[in-house]
């Protein structure tokens, strides 16, 4: 009797070819996307494209046959590429080219015949460039707007840990001289939550997300960690850096009120590791950081208990 976990010799072909089929398409879509999203390269492409329909408009072509539809190609291109601007110029210079190789062959040059050519083929290309561009432009307002979804956390608004990893990899593969992690963690939170609810506490979540914000430079990284744990990536930053930093934020905290909660102080405890003293990868620096932000806050708690008489 056959194992029914041995594939049949037709499935393994499928499967091959179902691989080779993906794996050309992969490929296809990376070589699109190259010249679609490089300026450089889609500009070549698409001067080339011109020049390829402005030698095949003076090509003979069968009664019926309009070959000034070829200019359509490098128009689409720039439209859905670029969006709605780069295609109208391409659209201009294939309206021109076009006239031009139309005039050519002219016993007499008319400006007359040559104006009127550039607009009717203006009229069709511009349409074509300014529907496909619509389109593009609204989608890549679409994808862009997506696209900050998934780096933010739904909460805070401010970065998700996926975005958090993401810089501090490329900080660590490009051996940036100098930064600093940090990871704040709000002191009592489970007090606000089963004092005043959990709107409170979310509340009190938000506020420090904002005030983090404000207190750190535009290039640097806010993150929500989890919960009511927040990581930071201070750029060009040493410990004393770090420092000013975490007393500006306690000094704004301590000022701000927490909504249902007007008689509370919302306090942090702050750990800091430094690249290249405390480690050199993402997940020491982090050990490092959070090493830290505890052993602070047993010292907190260590400070508030009274003195035994």
């Amino acid at each position: 009797m056959k194992s029914p976990w041995v594939l049949a010799p037709n499935a393994v072909a499928q499967a091959t070819e179902s691989d080779a089929h993906r794996t050309f398409r992969i490929l296809l879509t990376e070589q699109l996307r190259i010249v679609l999203e490089d300026r450089a390269v889609r500009i070549g492409v698409v001067g080339m494209l011109l020049v390829f329909a402005s030698a095949f408009t003076m090509v003979p072509m069968p009664e019926g046959i309009d070959a000034a539809w070829m200019f359509i190609v490098p128009v689409a291109i720039s439209s859905i590429a670029a969006g709605l601007a780069e295609g109208l110029v391409v659209a201009l210079a294939a309206s021109i080219l076009f006239a031009v190789y139309a005039t050519v062959g002219n016993d007499q040059f008319l400006w007359t015949q040559f104006v009127g050519i550039v607009t009717a083929r203006f009229a069709l290309y511009g349409l074509t460039s300014g529907v496909l561009g619509a389109f593009s432009e609204a989608h890549q307002s679409v994808e862009s707007d997506l696209r900050e979804l998934a780096s933010k956390d739904p909460l805070t608004m401010v970065a998700n840990v996926t975005s958090f990893y993401k810089e501090l990899g490329v900080l660590e593969a490009s051996a940036a001289p100098s930064f600093a992690v940090l990871i704040v963690d709000i002191d009592d939170l489970k007090h606000l939550n089963d004092q005043f609810g959990h709107q409170t506490g979310s509340a009190a979540i938000k506020i420090l997300a904002t005030t983090l914000k404000r207190v750190v430079r535009a290039s640097d990284c806010v993150a929500r960690y989890g919960g009511d744990e927040f990581v930071v990536i201070l750029n060009e930053a040493d410990r004393a850096g770090a420092r000013i930093v975490t007393n500006r934020l306690r000094q704004m905290l301590a000022a701000e009120p927490i909504p249902g909660a007007p008689n509370e102080v919302l306090s942090v405890s702050v750990g800091v590791s430094l690249f290249g003293e405390d480690g050199k990868t993402s997940e020491e620096l982090l050990a490092a950081a959070d090493a830290a932000m505890y052993a602070e806050k047993r010292r907190a708690k260590t400070s508030r208990q009274p003195v035994p008489t």
